[in-house]
Parts: structure tokens; C-alpha cells; sequence
């Protein structure tokens, strides 16, 4: 029996699946600085042009990758501030039946190149994302096939029930949809350096180490989109060097990964825009040998880390308590006091040790030490804390080389892991990887300790209800941390972005950090 999806997991209403022809943000707004005018180049300065894959959207999935592919290229679906489906190329869907999705299509749209886009071009590109070797397939376990109703009519179809199907295709960094005409025809090297999207800015100029430059897509669908001419991101991939290319007002805009020098960047007219703590710090256990092995161990590692402080002291406040889920994620449950093992005490992580087979354990906390220098405190901290009761920590920092096995091909590793995470899709895309049959990082595989775990994701994985799922995530999470499957210390911002008020007008940071509010944004003349 046919079913249209109302609920936050797809859309609340008849009236939210039936909406016009209106891109998602402000086309009309005014501000205290006038009307909104046309034209202007806004100079961006970023850390690093995206690695293998350049931004070719079936391929490529680095976070530097993205935030670039966001400007250019555009998905079926989307959600909002509170992670609500909204439409994009797609102005509605329904759910025929457990496995069948019909999507009716945006009439009027066009690529870069002026070629109409079509059902023929979401069948193409669905179908280069099952095809695709890329991480992206992931998140499309369950897509059968992709069929052609008519010209603005798709229907996707599943192999089995799957909870996170929509979740995925309204994530703006995923299934973006290409060209069955330029794309096809591109090169490789063109796919990763150009752009054959219907987004509102084209990739026109790619400079290595040096800056990518985007131009207005003069055929963007939605009505005064974009208001900016062009935008040129410019490489700079020194933090310091970036914070004076801000002071000394030579860019309009920054991201940074570091809070203090964003904040430091944030004076006079220079705007800190809001941040979202969707990255995750989960730190993965190896249960199978050593002390980790005892769960009261690993009750006690979570009881004695105090987590306000390390997000105080270590963070500068800059970051949340979080489940394996980030905090930021609207769709997390939330750390409460009565979240297992999340309260530090000390007294209870004592008696936990006593009762331990090693009752002073010694264990090994690898991290990326070549990396994301602003959160080695933390594993510093969490070091100190630790000793208050006789848990002695030995860090070690190792290269981006030496942990990118771990979570690539399913390398083992020794006791403990920091591993970070950003923003996925679907909650339950964040137990995936040490609770899945096939995660990379699963040591759990025939542990009683994670059977009742990996019966809850298995559950919220096939639930279609939105308010049974939220409580199967919630249920995980706390079994989650009451078993101590992975330690959390906190979630903090992916980015951090500031902007000259003066100059870029308009704009706002979003979540996702795919920064989609610069085909609303304008510049004063």
C-alpha cells in the first residue's frame, strides 16, 4: 500500500512535500545595510585544496572536497537547522512500499552548461554511485536499481528496508547529482577540476596550492541566485599566515579548525559565525586482549574522565559532552545525568578497579600526532585525570600514515584509538564502523559485551518510525556507554568561520558546514 513519508526522518507534511520553486534560505531578504545588491568577488581563505578525487562527486569524499562541491553540485533532497527533509532537485518523494521510493523532479533546471537536467540524469548518477569504489557506496548498501518514470519521475528501489536510505540522499555532502551528458563526457582530470553540477556556482580555475575559483552559474534555477559573481578560495595552509591574511583585511572570509585563532580573527568588523559540534572524538577500544578486555576497566576509564573540564581547560570551551553521535547533530540524543558511566566518580571507578583482574592497569592511547594539534590537550588531559586512580595512560602519536589502516582497512591496533568523526547522515551511520559485521573498526565480532549493542543498531537500522528509531539511538547510545564500546570525551567543532561584516552580507554558517549559504550571501559595493 502506497505511503507518503510525514515524519523528521522524512517530511513532516503533505504541504512540506509540495513545495515551490523557492531554493532553501532567503531570496527576498533585506538587512539593516540596504537591499541586497548583485556582483562582487568574495575572496575565502581555506587550508587546503581537496586531495585525491579534486571535487568530483561520485568519487570524491574528503571534507576539504566538500565544502567546495556544495557551490557547485546538488542533491535530491536536504535538510534544514533542525534536520528536517527539505526539497532540493527533488520537490517531492513518496514511499511506495517498504522498498520503493518515487521522486518527482524540479522541471526547469539546468546544468552549468545549459544542458535541461532530466530523470535520466538521477538515473545516471545513482547509478555511478553503485558502480563507484569510493566510501560513498556506503551509505547506499541497500539501492537496488534506479528507474526512469518519465522525464521529471524516478523511482529508487531497495533490496530490504532501510531506515537511513532517505537520511543519506538529504545529505548535501553525498549523492549529488551530475551530467549524464558534460560528466559523462569528461575526463578524469576534468571531473576532479571542473565542475558539470546545477549548483549555483561553477568551478572555473583550479591553481594547485594556490586557490580554486568559482564563477555564478548563470543558470541557476532559483530565482536572484546567487548574488555573488564569483567566489575565489583561496590556499593558505598555515594557520598563522591565514589569521594575518584576515587582520590585514587581503581575504573577506576564513575557516579555521583551531577556536583560539578563530577567535583571534574575530575582531573589529570580523564576524565568528556559530558553531556546531559535530565532530565526534570517539576513542576506540581493542577489548580482545589486555586490560581493556575487563569491562570494568573500561567502566572505570569513562568514570574518572571529567568531561566538563576537559572541554574547559582542554578546549577553551569549545565543544559539548557527547555520545559516538555528535552533540551538534540534530538528530543525537542528548547526554543527560543519567547518561551510564558519564558522571565522574571516583570513588566507583576505585571499586571497579579492585574488583578488576588489573587493578592499576597500564594502557596505550594512540592519536594523530601529525594532525589536529588544537585537540592533543586533550589526550593530555584525560592522561592526568586517569592517574587519580592508578589508570596510567601512554600516549602515542603516530601519523596520519600509520592510523589510516585502522579505519581504511580494518587494521588492528593496541588498547586504545582516537579516531575523530564529522557529521554523518544517519545516527546510526556512527556505530557502524565498531558495531557493524563489516566495520573497519570492529574488535566487538562474538564479545558478549556488544551483542545487545549490535542488536539495537541492527533494529534502528530497518525502522521506519520516526519516534521508535529516535528511541532505539537512544537506547543504543546508553548501551553504548554503559558497556564502555567506546570512550567519548567530547564533540567539538569541524570549523570555525569568520567573515568581514562590512563586506559579506547576508550569511550565516549551517551545521553541515557546507557553507550553502553563500548562493544567498551578497557583497556591499
Amino acid at each position: 500500500m502506497k505511503r507518503i513519508i510525514r515524519s523528521a526522518i522524512a517530511v513532516t507534511s503533505a504541504a512540506a512535500m509540495l513545495i515551490g520553486v523557492t531554493a532553501c534560505g532567503n531570496t527576498s531578504s533585506t538587512s539593516a545595510d540596504g537591499p541586497p545588491t548583485d556582483g562582487g568577488t568574495l575572496k575565502y581563505a581555506i587550508a587546503i585544496q581537496p586531495p585525491a578525487g579534486g571535487i568530483d562527486p561520485v568519487i570524491a569524499s574528503s571534507i576539504a572536497g566538500q565544502h567546495l562541491m556544495d557551490q557547485a553540485y546538488e542533491p535530491l533532497l536536504s535538510k534544514d537547522e533542525a534536520g528536517k527533509i527539505q526539497p532540493e532537485l527533488a520537490v517531492s518523494y513518496s514511499q511506495e512500499d517498504e522498498t520503493t521510493y518515487r521522486f518527482q523532479l524540479r522541471e526547469g533546471v539546468k546544468f552549468a552548461d545549459g544542458s535541461a537536467f532530466d530523470a535520466d540524469d538521477v538515473v545516471y548518477s545513482f547509478e555511478q554511485y553503485i558502480k563507484s569504489t569510493s566510501g560513498k557506496a556506503a551509505y547506499l548498501p541497500s539501492l537496488k536499481s534506479a528507474k526512469k518514470l518519465d522525464e521529471y519521475s524516478v523511482e529508487l528501489t531497495l533490496n530490504q528496508a532501510d531506515s537511513t536510505f532517505v537520511n543519506a540522499l538529504a545529505n548535501r555532502e553525498l549523492f549529488l547529482m551530475v551530467s549524464s551528458d558534460g560528466y559523462a563526457k569528461a575526463s578524469k582530470e576534468d571531473r576532479e577540476k571542473r565542475s558539470y553540477g546545477t549548483g549555483p556556482f561553477v568551478l572555473t580555475d583550479w591553481q594547485d596550492g594556490v586557490s580554486m575559483t568559482f564563477e555564478k552559474n548563470d543558470e541557476y534555477w532559483a530565482k536572484d541566485q546567487p548574488r555573488l559573481d564569483g567566489i575565489e578560495f583561496r590556499i593558505i595552509p598555515d594557520d598563522s599566515t591565514r589569521l594575518a591574511a584576515v587582520q590585514q583585511g587581503s581575504v573577506d572570509a576564513a575557516s579555521f579548525t583551531d577556536g583560539v585563532t578563530a577567535k583571534q580573527a574575530a575582531f573589529g568588523n570580523w564576524k565568528l559565525g556559530k558553531t556546531y559540534s559535530t565532530q565526534a572524538l570517539p576513542i576506540f577500544i581493542n577489548p580482545t586482549s589486555g586490560p581493556l578486555k575487563d569491562k570494568k576497566v573500561r567502566q572505570a576509564v569513562s568514570l574518572t574522565l571529567n568531561r566538563d573540564v576537559l572541554i574547559k581547560t582542554a578546549q577553551y570551551g569549545d565543544g559539548e559532552v557527547s555520545y559516538a553521535a555528535p552533540a551538534g547533530d540534530p538528530a543525537a540524543p542528548a547526554v543527560t545525568d543519567r547518561t551510564p558511566n558519564y558522571q565522574r566518580n571516583l570513588d566507583e571507578a576505585k571499586q571497579l578497579l579492585q574488583e578488576a583482574e588489573t587493578p592499576n592497569p597500564t594502557i596505550e592511547l594512540s592519536y594523530f600526532g601529525d594532525t589536529s594539534q588544537s585537540q592533543h590537550p586533550i589526550y593530555e588531559l584525560m592522561q592526568q585525570q586517569l592517574s587519580d586512580v592508578g589508570i596510567n595512560v601512554s600516549l602515542k602519536a603516530k601519523s596520519t600514515s600509520e592510523l589510516s589502516p585502522i579505519f581504511t582497512s580494518g587494521q588492528s591496533f593496541d588498547d586504545l584509538v582516537s579516531l575523530p568523526w564529522s557529521y554523518k547522515p544517519d545516527p546510526t551511520f556512527y556505530y557502524d564502523s565498531f558495531l557493524s559485521e563489516n566495520g573497519a573498526l570492529n574488535q566487538w565480532k562474538g564479545n558478549p559485551d556488544a551483542a545487545k549493542a549490535m542488536e539495537l543498531l541492527a533494529a534502528a537500522k530497518k525502522e521506519t518510525d520516526e519516534e521508535k528509531k529516535a528511541q532505539l539511538i537512544q537506547d543504543l547510545a546508553d548501551n553504548v556507554a554503559e558497556e564502555a564500546l567506546v570512550i567519548v570525551p567530547m564533540a567539538v567543532p569541524s570549523d570555525f568561520e569568520v567573515w568581514n561584516q562590512d563586506v559579506l552580507k547576508d550569511y550565516s554558517t549551517d551545521y553541515s558546514t557546507s557553507r550553502i549559504a553563500l548562493r544567498t550571501a551578497w557583497m556591499s559595493q
